[in-house]
């Protein structure tokens, strides 16, 4: 069996604790973690079956679901390189996704819907597993592949290995205090690194995960309540739609941290939940670092709101101005980062030099060294917790006939945080319709722009880059030139 730092040893450990919970069709299900060893056991059988071998790389369609979560197990004791490809995407995004990783074959559960790519290299499962048998050992540990936002128009493949993910786990557990028997409500979807990093936080730890398929907020609310949930990983726009329930009514006394992290999170409504006493723990994180970089827990939050806190134990962390130099405390520059739980580097480049990834995020530290987020990667946009970097907008868009120049930007938004939005240069009859209709073939439907407007030129700096934020300025005062 390949090394499996995470769930064969709590298999083994913990047998009869419970590991998941979740609801379906108005039935509560549990299995507990010798029942989760022999779901997973089964799932990396019926993937032997079907030619699977320790160093294949394979493709997968995670969704919230038992088969997803017996998926992941199973690549681990198998030691495959599982390629996790995001469900919202275009099926154009898809098909060059697939091109880049190159996976034997993608996998994806049989329900109507779940393929977007025609022609025999998908395996779907339709309900069907074998009975639990040994398996031939395998001496490849396993991997997991993640497309990040890309500065350059298309996505930057990164790769996390179990190393990465294991320091994580116990950078977490050490920053969360989080104990055994612990419940952690998984509502983020699988195919993020913030959701799927839970199944092994829980896995480190011996917590239960309270499963849930999709985000729905009443339903989120109830099972924080009902199942007596004591840690919650959310995105601003989660918690958005959960207040009308918190503020009514309390969140449940069992309740203690709240995660939130994914993107920026408005003033507004990180006061109303501290008004409202929800245990809220601002976190910054990324991809590349299997989650976690920072966490302010509540009393820091409460102490200074927006704070993200200092870096998790094993994580180096440090702002460096433009000349590499580091930043005193106040000064705006570049967060570094570097530690066991950081990638090497992204796919088909050179790796990140002397393990430093420089994140292209801008903040500053101040006098108590604790961090403060102002600019996710320069230009990035984050709608609803997902990453959207504006050159893959204006790829597509450039691509119509007509448009001569584009920018794309963000607009705050209080639900989504913030809303994709493109100025155009155009020539000839080019309509907003027409643009947005063209970006629904190809973009995901989070990326595409909900507004457009047309100016003369876009303005520049004197050496010629684009001012986005001159931009979302005029958009906002509503003086389009």
């Amino acid at each position: 069996m390949s090394y499996d730092p995470f769930f064969a040893p709590r298999c083994q450990a913990s047998p009869e604790r419970p590991a998941l919970v979740w609801w379906e069709d108005g039935a509560r299900h549990l299995l507990t973690w010798a029942g989760l060893d022999e779901y997973a056991q089964r799932v990396a059988l019926w993937l032997w079956e079907r030619g699977a071998r320790s160093g294949d790389v394979l493709g997968a369609y995670l969704e919230n679901s038992l088969f997803s979560v017996g998926l992941i197990l199973a690549a681990v004791r198998l030691g495959v390189r599982l390629v996790v490809f995001h469900r919202r995407l275009s099926p154009a995004e898809l098909e060059w996704q697939v091109r880049t990783a190159g996976p034997r074959w993608l996998i994806r559960d049989d329900r109507p819907g779940t393929g977007k790519l025609a022609g025999s290299r998908w395996i779907g499962w339709d309900g069907m597993l074998p009975q639990p048998a040994a398996l031939p050992e395998a001496d490849t540990t396993a991997s997991f592949t993640f497309f990040t936002s890309g500065t350059s128009g298309y996505p930057k493949a990164v790769t996390l290995s179990l190393a990465n993910l294991k320091a994580a786990a116990s950078a977490s557990s050490q920053r969360l205090n989080t104990r055994p028997g612990e419940r952690w409500l998984l509502c983020l979807p699988l195919y993020h690194i913030g959701g799927l990093s839970i199944l092994f936080r829980a896995a480190w730890d011996g917590m239960t995960v309270v499963f849930q398929p999709r985000f729905e907020a009443a339903e989120t609310a109830r099972l924080v309540r009902e199942e007596a949930v004591n840690l919650i990983s959310l995105v601003p726009t989660m918690l958005y739609r959960l207040m009308p329930w918190w503020e009514q009514d309390e969140a449940g006394a069992a309740l203690r941290l709240i995660l939130l992290g994914g993107s920026a999170t408005d003033p507004s409504l990180l006061q109303r939940a501290l008004e409202a006493h929800l245990p809220v723990a601002l976190t910054y994180g990324l991809t590349e670092a299997a989650s976690q970089v920072c966490t302010a827990l509540p009393e820091l939050v409460y102490r200074k709101p927006g704070s993200v806190g200092k870096p998790l134990p094993g994580v180096e962390m440090e702002v460096r101005n433009e000349q590499g130099e580091r930043c005193a405390p106040g000064e705006i520059g570049e967060i570094w980062v570097r530690g066991p739980a950081v990638a090497s580097g992204y796919e088909g480049q050179p790796p990140f030099p002397d393990g430093v990834l420089q994140t292209g995020d801008l903040g500053y530290l101040d006098e108590e060294g604790d961090l403060w987020v102002l600019a996710r990667r320069s230009d990035l946009i984050l709608s609803g917790g997902e990453n959207v970097y504006p050159a893959e907008v204006e790829r597509v868009l450039m691509e119509y006939p007509g448009v001569q120049e584009v920018c794309a930007f963000g607009l705050p938004d209080a639900e989504w945080g913030q809303q994709v939005a493109a100025a155009v240069v155009a020539g000839g009859e080019v309509t907003a319709e027409a643009l947005i209709h063209h970006a629904r073939q190809f973009l995901a439907g989070y990326k595409v722009p909900r507004r457009i407007v047309f100016v003369p030129e876009l303005p520049r700096t004197p050496s010629g880059k684009v001012k986005r934020h001159v931009l979302a300025e005029w958009v906002k005062e509503g003086r389009i030139p």
